[in-house]
């Protein structure tokens, strides 16, 4: 077993890359009409795939999965409703929006116990 990647930039630039992918393509798959429209699709398509290169590479160069997964599971829900909310426009309380952040907040916590 591989020692743990240390906190390069390289590292933080494929988290980066990974997590805004899944953000990307979370937010693009609207646009697919449920993959029936092909260019969405392809670019909704190689926005995953860039994501989990970028994954999967972290993880070939020693990165943790066990701490990296509940980080993403946390992070990405978290930005796609915050944009979904406040940048598309769709409606949410105050109690929903704080409880899907404590949601998120306890299983990106949880990840680094």
């Amino acid at each position: 077993m591989e020692a743990p990647a240390a906190l390069t930039a390289r590292v933080v630039t494929l988290f980066v890359v990974c997590a805004l992918g899944q953000v990307g393509g979370s937010l693009m798959l609207g646009k697919t009409a449920g993959f029936t429209h092909p260019g969405w699709s392809a670019v909704c398509a190689l926005t995953y795939a860039v994501s989990l290169w970028a994954l999967a590479t972290l993880i070939r160069e020693g990165g943790p999965l066990s701490l990296l997964m509940p980080i993403l599971a946390a992070t990405v829900p978290l930005v796609v409703i915050l944009i979904a909310v406040f940048v598309q426009g769709e409606p949410a309380s105050w109690p929903r929006l704080g409880l899907l952040t404590l949601a998120c907040a306890v299983i990106g916590v949880s990840g680094t116990l």
